[in-house]
């Protein structure tokens, strides 16, 4: 069995709680409809002009190769919020393009998810407050993802660190961590977990 298998039941959570992607321009049209259905879920119904904007800014907008990660805006903050008919919760921080997601459903361990990123699959790099986090990350779409489970140096990084840089062979940019250990904590008590 691929290493990647246990990704798979959360691949629907993932495509609804993350915000959309820009489409890349080898992308079939599944990746558009993907897309198309995130801008819906997020900004819906189809006669809201966010919708609209949604779909030709991240659907039929630029290729991934030509906006670099953005960089952290002031006051970039956690969130937590449930998904997925409240079977899904997480965690989540969010500065233009770049954003990292901490998500969880009951009796499963957690995944940490990264959007905004456009290199190739095996070239994502994670560094908590400058060390490395040696942690495999699987891509799907516009999304990388990876195991976050309990006493993991990725999920104890998350939750008690002061920031994370995020690089590949694309571009590189960093995420806040302040209030992180607090929003993930509240995500996994909703799932019945304890870090």
């Amino acid at each position: 069995m691929p290493r990647t298998a246990p990704l798979r039941p959360c691949a629907l959570a993932l495509a609804l709680l993350l915000p959309p992607g820009p489409a890349s321009a080898q992308a079939g049209g599944e990746q558009m409809q993907l897309c198309v259905n995130q801008c819906l879920y997020h900004f819906g119904p189809a006669s809201n002009p966010r919708y609209h904007a949604c779909v030709a800014e991240q659907c039929e907008g630029a290729a991934p190769g030509r906006k670099p990660a953005q960089p952290p805006r002031q006051g970039a903050g956690w969130s937590n919020g449930a998904a997925d008919g409240g079977r899904t919760h997480y965690a989540r921080v969010q500065s233009g393009r770049l954003a990292l997601s901490y998500m969880c459903q009951r009796g499963r361990e957690g995944l940490v998810a990264v959007e905004g990123m456009a290199g190739s699959p095996g070239s994502l790099v994670l560094r908590i407050d400058g060390r490395r986090v040696a942690q495999p990350f699987a891509a799907s779409g516009g999304m990388r993802a990876a195991q976050a489970a309990r006493g993991s140096a990725l999920l104890a990084g998350l939750l008690g660190g002061s920031g994370v840089e995020l690089a590949d062979d694309r571009g590189r940019g960093s995420l806040p961590l302040a209030g992180s250990g607090r929003a993930i904590r509240a995500a996994m008590a909703a799932c019945g977990l304890r870090p």
